[in-house]
């Protein structure tokens, strides 16, 4: 039995190349970082990403708007229904938009690699919960063997 379950645990770790023995594995933190490439374009994309995602441009987007909405009305540059406004604010969403899903493939590969990581370190707590069990179940068996050899007498406890 112990021939099968080892040719069943080979064949596995032949599927799952990134699965070490369980006395050898050391759990990984994975961040977004770690996936990241070092390519020009994936600073730009990172670059892009820290843009394009923080408080601050949404809070200089959302300021320059109020102050065009009344700079536009009291100078006369833009008259309602803001015609240039609306015009300035359409043309940037397409690129927009890409970089919003180019941050979602981003952010895809760091959850893949922190789910390769998260089993990884489940199969190898799997391994060690398999050799407890055949390491009780030897228990068991000395057990039994010893109390065949020494039986205990029918009036005693215990």
């Amino acid at each position: 039995m112990a021939t099968a379950t080892r040719s069943t645990d080979e064949t596995m770790h032949q599927r799952e190349p990134y699965v070490t023995h369980p006395m050898e594995h050391v759990p990984r933190l994975v961040l977004s970082r770690h996936v990241s490439g070092d390519r020009l374009l994936d600073r730009v994309a990172d670059f892009v990403n820290r843009l394009i995602g923080s408080m601050y441009l949404f809070v200089a987007i959302t300021f320059g708007i109020v102050i065009w909405l009344f700079a536009g009305n009291i100078v006369g540059f833009d008259k309602t229904p803001w015609p240039l406004l609306l015009t300035l604010l359409n043309l940037p969403q397409l690129s927009i938009m890409i970089s919003l899903q180019v941050s979602a493939n981003r952010a895809l590969a760091a959850s893949d690699a922190r789910a390769i990581a998260d089993h990884e370190t489940l199969h190898a707590i799997h391994e060690l919960a398999k050799m407890q069990i055949q390491i009780l179940d030897g228990q068991n068996q000395v057990l039994e063997l010893l109390k065949k050899a020494h039986p205990m007498p029918t009036g005693q406890p215990g």
